[in-house]
């Protein structure tokens, strides 16, 4: 199979000379990938804790390679909508602006799912021979199993999951339904109130025969009597646009207030830095909302100002 496009080797040897490494080195970082990770956990969003796996700078600058010369030469599916270039989470929910009943299936332990044969398989199928193929696969895995922290894993995860997006999206098709992929949240919708139950057994099937579990606690059929959110965007049942939403904008004001008037600090948002970080995501996924909350921002400061800028 042709490797056109692609830088070409078979050996650790002639890796190390296209990526400009020492040999010897890279046939550590290949030989035990795992002694180049540090872990750590973060808290998830709802209960209970997330591994990060993050290479060190070594790692990390030869998977940077690997993902410039090789991964982002690939296209994943029109359906995955995270760790895209040029997509964006209001790609994910636009599609559905129109519909109004949603299934939200979310798949347990996503990048820890996607094993070292899949991807193993993938590097073959763009023309790599079976050792060079071994040797990538090694540089981008942690004990065989995609790595939360390697920054690889989110283009591989897309490429894995080709084959899954054109079933689910097949299956979604054939019953007028609407389906995406955020990462490991699937979304569907339909404006049929009885086909999304119907749907579930069989996305349940696909995800198992891919090699994924669904994780049936966050299993959610939405309706227009419920608060829709999908992806952490709010859809009003009055309105077919997504957004951030009334409960999470009066949350922010008093997180703004809080900080500001009385010197609390919450723990999501500690800091000017994060709080205008958020005022920014704002502008990309609900830019009526980010005005309405920058106005806010601004006449909180100018009432009460930072207690460094007193001294400015």
């Amino acid at each position: 199979m042709s490797l056109l496009g692609f830088p070409s080797f078979n050996t650790v040897q002639e890796l190390a000379a296209l990526i400009h490494i020492d040999k010897r080195r890279l046939s550590t970082l290949t030989q035990v990938p795992e002694r180049f990770y540090y872990r750590y956990r973060i808290p998830k969003r709802h209960r209970g804790w997330r591994e990060i796996q993050s290479p060190s700078k070594e790692l990390k600058a030869v998977q940077a390679w690997i993902l410039r010369n090789i991964l982002d030469k690939l296209s994943s599916s029109p359906y995955a909508t995270a760790y895209v270039k040029g997509r964006r989470l209001l790609d994910n929910v636009g599609p559905h602006m129109n519909n109004r009943y949603f299934l939200a299936v979310d798949i347990q332990d996503f990048f820890p799912s996607v094993n070292s044969l899949f991807i193993r398989k993938l590097f073959e199928r763009i023309g790599y021979s079976k050792q060079a193929a071994n040797i990538l696969c090694r540089l981008c895995c942690y004990f065989a199993r995609l790595p939360q922290g390697a920054v690889t894993s989110p283009a591989l995860s897309n490429l894995i999951c080709l084959r899954l997006d054109r079933r689910l999206a097949g299956l979604a098709s054939r019953r007028n339904i609407v389906f995406t992929r955020y990462a490991d949240d699937i979304t569907f919708s339909t404006n049929n109130r009885n086909a999304l139950p119907r749907l579930l057994p069989s996305v349940y099937r696909i995800l198992r025969d891919m090699g994924f579990e669904p994780n049936q606690e966050k299993t959610r059929l939405l309706g227009p009597r419920t608060r829709c959110v999908i992806t952490g965007l709010v859809k009003n049942s009055k309105d077919p646009t997504f957004g951030i939403g009334r409960k999470k904008k009066v949350a922010m004001r008093s997180i703004m207030h809080n900080f500001l008037a009385r010197g609390i600090v919450n723990a999501d948002y500690p800091n000017e830095a994060s709080i205008e970080g958020w005022i920014s995501f704002a502008k990309n996924v609900d830019p009526a909302a980010h005005e309405q909350m920058l106005r806010y921002w601004t006449s909180q400061k100018t009432k009460y100002p930072p207690i460094g800028d007193l001294f400015q």
